[in-house]
Order: C-alpha cells, then structure tokens, then sequence
C-alpha cells in the first residue's frame, strides 16, 4: 500500500511538472530572453507577480520617468513578491546586458533586464503583448535613432498568466491598480 501511495504521488509530481511547463511553452507572453543569468522564459519567474515594461536605456525621458514610478510604488508598498520585467526595445544598444540589468535595477532593485537575440524576435514578442514602437531615425543627433513607443505596463500572475495592461499610468491610478493586482490571491 505504501509502494502504491508513493508511484502515485511521483506519477502525480510528473504529471503537475508536464502541465505547468506545457502551459508556460504555448503561453503567448512567454519569452526565451538574455538575461544576466543567460536565457529566461517565464518559467524562471514561476512563483512572482510580474509587471512588464517595453522600454530602452537611451530613452531620455518616458523610461526613466515610468521606471522611476514603479519603483516608487513597489517601495512605498514594501511589495517583496513584486518582480519588474523591463524587456529592451533596442537589442542593439542594449546588449550590454550588465549594463543594462545595471541602469534598470537602479529604479527598482527586484528587476531583470531582458534583451531579445534580434530585431525579428523582439517584433514576435512585442506583437504578442501589444506594444507599439518604431525607430525614429535621428540622421543630426549623436544618438542616431530614438525609439518611439507606447507605454503600458502589463501584470502576469504567479503562474504566467496574463492579467491586465494599466495604460493609465496617472500615479493614484497606477497606485491602485498595482495594490489590487499584488493582493489578489
């Protein structure tokens, strides 16, 4: 009886193991990006509530200022299973990962910074969460290029699960939205 007890909670074991990785493969909003740690999908995150971000490191102002916003919200609510995402609209100029896990932990500490291989897997990526960007070409600036992009922030559950963008970044709203998403159960 105690053999059959134990093959069935190892079957069981599998089988739970199976699913939830089979769930986060066919998610949409999984990913298999660089990271300082090498490449991440969702998986790795298994267990956190995330708040995703699209942005770049030469962004001269929406950025900072929205980074800089999610790190003060998830300060102010002492929020330790908060997990910021920022995921780079420009592999290029960002694939100094350490520099940019660096300048993206410099807003809120509990973030990774996630920089996709290359343009075309950026674009499966962005498409799949609805973020809009395009490169504006800068041909008198040092910069060379800005990237012109939208601004939400998007929740996923513990389980990778996506829960709901917040494009009203106004800060009582945004305050609330995040108080909501990290206590709900």
């Amino acid at each position: 009886m105690k053999k059959m007890k134990f093959f069935l909670l190892i079957f069981i074991t599998i089988g739970v193991f199976f699913i939830s990785n089979q769930y986060f493969q066919n998610n949409k909003y999984n990913f298999n990006l660089n990271s300082e740690k090498g490449l991440l999908s969702l998986k790795d995150f298994a267990g956190k509530k995330l708040i995703v971000y699209f942005g770049y490191t030469y962004c001269p102002d929406v950025c900072p200022t929205e980074l800089a916003l999610i790190g003060d919200v998830l300060t102010k609510m002492d929020a330790k299973n908060a997990h910021v995402l920022f995921i780079s609209l420009d592999p290029n100029r960002d694939n100094n990962i350490t520099q940019t896990s660096q300048w993206v932990k410099y807003f809120y500490p509990n973030s990774t910074a996630l920089v996709a291989k290359n343009e075309n897997e950026l674009q499966n990526i962005t498409k799949n969460y609805g973020v809009v960007y395009e490169k504006i070409p800068l041909p008198n600036s040092a910069m060379q290029y800005s990237i012109a992009h939208s601004g939400e922030f998007y929740l996923l559950d513990e389980n990778g699960k996506f829960v709901k963008k917040i494009s009203d970044i106004s800060y009582e709203n945004f305050y609330n939205e995040i108080k909501k998403f990290l206590n709900e159960k």
